[in-house]
């Protein structure tokens, strides 16, 4: 059997050791009908700007189904804006019941030139699994556990897990 194309030519492992990104909750935002909370992540000292923040929340705007899917009318999810060492990527995350939805963007670092990741790209970084972990526990706790009385207010204001770089 010839070995798989996707394992004949592996990515190099990372020359540096893993070091915790900057990571911050930026808030919740209403787009579409949707609320969305935002997540920052950036490989430097400078968290995505306003004009990085405006062209995610475009992205959202076009990815988002119109109505939900489910018919849940909860209409939540978050968006991980995510300054990283060789490009800006934007990840629309949302909710249908008990099933998270993504879709993937990218741009040219210093640019909002954001298109659009194709299915056969990657998915997402530790950095940002990071983020979708918490928002899955959340998840969870605030909205599956309690299906007659989602908390959607606890599930919106629960910030994700913050991490601080080495001083």
């Amino acid at each position: 059997m010839a070995p798989s194309p996707i394992f004949s030519n592996p990515l190099p492992l990372p020359t540096e050791p893993y070091r915790p990104r900057r990571t911050e909750w930026l808030g919740v935002t209403e787009r579409a009908g949707w609320r969305l909370k935002l997540i920052a992540i950036a490989a430097g000292s400078e968290l995505p700007g306003d004009a990085e923040i405006e062209a995610a929340l475009e992205a959202a705007e076009r990815d988002l189904p119109q109505p939900t899917r489910s018919g849940t009318g909860l209409g939540a999810g978050f968006l991980i804006l995510h300054r990283g060492t060789e490009a800006l990527w934007v990840l629309v995350c949302w909710w249908e019941a008990d099933i998270l939805y993504e879709r993937l963007w990218r741009a040219d670092l210093g640019t909002t030139n954001l298109r659009s990741v194709p299915p056969e790209g990657p998915t997402a970084c530790v950095w940002e699994l990071q983020a979708i972990d918490h928002e899955r526990r959340a998840w969870i706790r605030y909205v599956l556990e309690r299906p007659a009385t989602p908390d959607l207010s606890g599930y919106l204001t629960s910030g994700p897990v913050t991490e601080k770089t080495a001083s």
